[in-house]
């Protein structure tokens, strides 16, 4: 038997503790000799995992670079002592991770895997060059295919990438077990927090302004099953029209074959959407995030996965109004394999 330990920084929104939780659960359900603890800066973690979580005080504003790094560093270190003392431990991290820790707690005698974004090329080569030196195995869940798309231009960050440590693992995310057959139009945002740093464009009172005025071309259109979903970090100070607020912490169980999701180009909404057979538009993404959404949404759409509009109220309506992409069910039928999740877990369970 094992011990695990699953590290997780949010901090606009919870797509880490999602992929975390999911890898976490699945190892739970189909490894159960092997015992899980989870550490989040998020008070939302017990929502996600199933194993015990312990917080790391209040959600950071700058995406976790404002850690309290001691706090952190004392927290990790407790939990690894009292969890499995003086024995071989596997830390698995999402994307954010601190040097500071990794070399405080001495992790050369622990298992270090990483799971990471695909980031703008000129923030992975950095993050990877540093991730290299510490960690055992880095994992970045997409396809080979894909990470082509975004980096084969990018020739000293593609020869990271050839690195025996990096592999591509393939996109997973939430499936639901049913699908929802409602014919409605969903807008999203997430977690829906806003970046301390962004300018009014790409702000969530931005991304609603736009997302409203699509809405009122689509009620023109003779649609009416338009929704907001409602992040749990998501305040609204306006007043939405035609859209009616949807609040849950499972959004994949409302997407379906008749749904349109409308968001920015996160991994999990994107890939949630696909898999269950929702017409997918993504606009624009935030300038300020490492993320290279852009590019994701760019790489979707060639494959036919998906319609890419600029955060333009008209724009995205007309691509609502669009035919289901021609290429949906291949997208569907890959993210649906969940090969990712199956390759992830057992180097973690290893």
């Amino acid at each position: 038997m094992s011990k695990i330990i699953f590290y997780g920084i949010n901090g606009i929104g919870l797509g880490h503790l999602a992929r975390l939780s999911l890898v976490q659960r699945h190892i739970e359900k189909k490894f159960p000799q092997h015992t899980t603890k989870a550490i989040c800066r998020s008070s939302m973690g017990p929502i996600f995992f199933t194993c015990p979580c312990v917080e790391v005080g209040e959600r950071g504003r700058d995406l976790g670079n404002a850690l309290n790094i001691r706090g952190v560093l004392g927290t990790l270190k407790l939990v690894v002592s009292r969890f499995i003392p003086n024995k071989r431990t596997t830390i698995f991290f999402d994307t954010m991770w601190h040097q500071r820790v990794l070399k405080r707690l001495h992790f050369g005698k622990h298992k270090t895997i990483l799971i990471t974004d695909v980031n703008k090329p000129e923030f992975m080569y950095k993050d990877l060059q540093l991730a290299l030196q510490y960690f055992e195995h880095i994992f970045i869940p997409a396809t080979q295919k894909e990470l082509e798309f975004h980096y084969k231009d990018h020739p000293k960050l593609w020869e990271l990438l050839k690195n025996k440590k990096c592999k591509a693992a393939g996109p997973f995310v939430r499936l639901t077990e049913t699908s929802n057959q409602d014919e409605k139009v969903i807008f999203t945002l997430g977690g829906g927090g806003d970046h301390h740093n962004e300018g009014p464009k790409y702000s969530v009172q931005g991304y609603l302004e736009q997302f409203i005025k699509a809405a009122h071309k689509l009620s023109d259109a003779g649609l009416t099953n338009l929704y907001l979903a409602k992040g749990p970090l998501m305040d609204i100070n306006i007043d939405l029209g035609p859209l009616k607020v949807l609040e849950t912490m499972n959004l994949p169980e409302h997407f379906g074959p008749n749904t349109t999701v409308v968001t920015r180009g996160t991994y999990n909404l994107t890939w949630e959407a696909i898999a269950q057979g929702a017409k997918l538009v993504t606009t624009e993404r935030s300038t300020v995030l490492d993320e290279y959404a852009e590019s994701r949404n760019e790489f979707l759409e060639q494959e036919g996965y998906a319609y890419y509009a600029k955060l333009d109220g008209e724009k995205l309506a007309n691509a609502i109004l669009k035919e289901t992409p021609k290429n949906l069910s291949a997208g569907q039928n890959l993210i649906m394999e969940q090969k990712g999740l199956q390759t992830v877990c057992a180097v973690i369970t290893q």
